[in-house]
């Protein structure tokens, strides 16, 4: 590949790392779970959710949530590889802290 000739379509390269994260929250918090896993990533719920609505996490929150969930990095980042399968994921079992749970509560309200 020259370098030096532009890259076409990298913005949709981009929604395509959004969309891999929302599969693996889903995977392994359930279709409820974001406030679960932006706790376990040490994010706010509000901030996450940013990260699903289509901005760019960082890759130190691409790392961490691959460490956690057992998803490899660059099949976040690039769909690699392509054997990957989301299903071999695990359920993350529990509950949130009281204290995060207040607060989520309260963010909600």
């Amino acid at each position: 590949m020259n370098i030096l000739v532009p890259q076409t379509n990298l913005r949709g390269d981009y929604v395509q790392i959004c969309e891999r994260l929302r599969q693996v929250r889903v995977q392994v918090c359930g279709r409820r779970g974001q406030s679960r896993f932006a706790f376990l990533l040490g994010l706010s719920p509000s901030t996450y959710n940013y990260y699903e609505k289509k901005r760019i996490p960082p890759v130190e929150v691409l790392d961490l949530a691959s460490k956690i969930t057992g998803a490899p990095l660059m099949w976040f980042i690039r769909g690699e590889p392509e054997s990957f399968q989301i299903t071999s994921l695990t359920y993350i079992v529990g509950e949130l802290p009281e204290r995060a749970q207040k607060q989520n509560s309260a963010e909600n309200a």
